[in-house]
C-alpha cells in the first residue's frame, strides 16, 4: 500500500513540473504535512520537484492542521487552524504549490482508452465532483442548522453575544451591590 501511495503521489507531482522553478532553492529539504493523525512527508529533489518519501525524523518544515481545517481549506478556501514550524519559506511555498497541484486524469486515461473517451470521462467526472461538492455543502449546512435550532449543540453567534452581554450585566450588578454593601459597612462602622 505504501509503495502504491508513493507511486501515485509522485506521478501526480511530476505532472506539475511548473513547481520546479519555485522549489529548486529548497533542494534536499524535507517537509511534513500533518492532517489530524495522517502524516505525509515530502522531499524537494534536485530537479526542484516534490517527492513523496517515507518518514523523516526531523523535517525542515511542517504544516499541521486538524481535519476540519483541511476541509474548510478545500471547500471554503479558508486558512484557519494551520500551524507551521521550521522553515517558514519552504512551508509557505509547498502549501501554495499543493493548493495549485492538479492530477491530469484525462492524460492518464487517454493512454488507456484514447483521447476522446478520456475527455468525455473527464467532463462527466468534473460534473459529478461539482454536484457532489454542492450536495456535501448542503448536507453540512442542514446539520449546522439542525444543531443550532432543533438540537442546540452549536451556539449561534447572536446567542453567544447575548449570553456574554447578560454576564456583563450581572457583573455590573454585583459590583453595584458590592459598592452599596461597602458604603453601608462604612456607615455602620462610624
Amino acid at each position: 500500500m505504501e509503495k502504491l501511495r508513493k507511486l501515485v503521489l509522485n506521478h501526480v507531482l511530476s505532472q506539475n513540473d511548473w513547481m520546479s522553478s519555485r522549489l529548486k532553492k529548497f533542494h534536499n529539504k524535507t517537509i511534513l504535512i500533518k492532517i489530524s493523525e495522517l502524516s505525509i512527508f515530502f522531499k524537494v529533489n534536485k530537479k526542484g520537484l516534490l517527492e513523496y518519501i517515507s518518514q523523516v525524523k526531523d523535517p525542515d518544515a511542517s504544516i499541521s492542521m486538524p481535519i476540519n481545517s483541511f476541509i474548510n481549506q478545500i471547500i471554503h478556501k479558508e486558512n484557519k487552524g494551520i500551524t507551521i514550524k521550521g522553515d517558514i519559506d519552504l512551508a509557505k511555498e509547498v502549501s501554495e504549490i499543493l493548493k495549485k497541484t492538479k492530477w491530469d486524469v484525462e492524460e492518464d486515461l487517454s493512454k488507456i482508452i484514447g483521447d476522446v473517451a478520456a475527455n468525455r470521462l473527464g467532463i462527466l467526472g468534473g460534473k459529478f465532483l461539482n454536484e457532489s461538492k454542492k450536495v456535501t455543502i448542503s448536507i453540512a449546512e442542514a446539520f449546522k442548522e439542525y444543531w443550532e435550532e432543533e438540537k442546540p449543540l452549536i451556539a449561534k453567534k447572536t446567542r453567544v453575544q447575548q449570553f456574554l452581554a447578560e454576564i456583563d450585566n450581572i457583573n455590573e450588578d454585583v459590583e453595584r451591590i458590592e459598592a452599596k454593601i461597602n458604603n453601608i459597612a462604612l456607615k455602620i462602622s462610624k
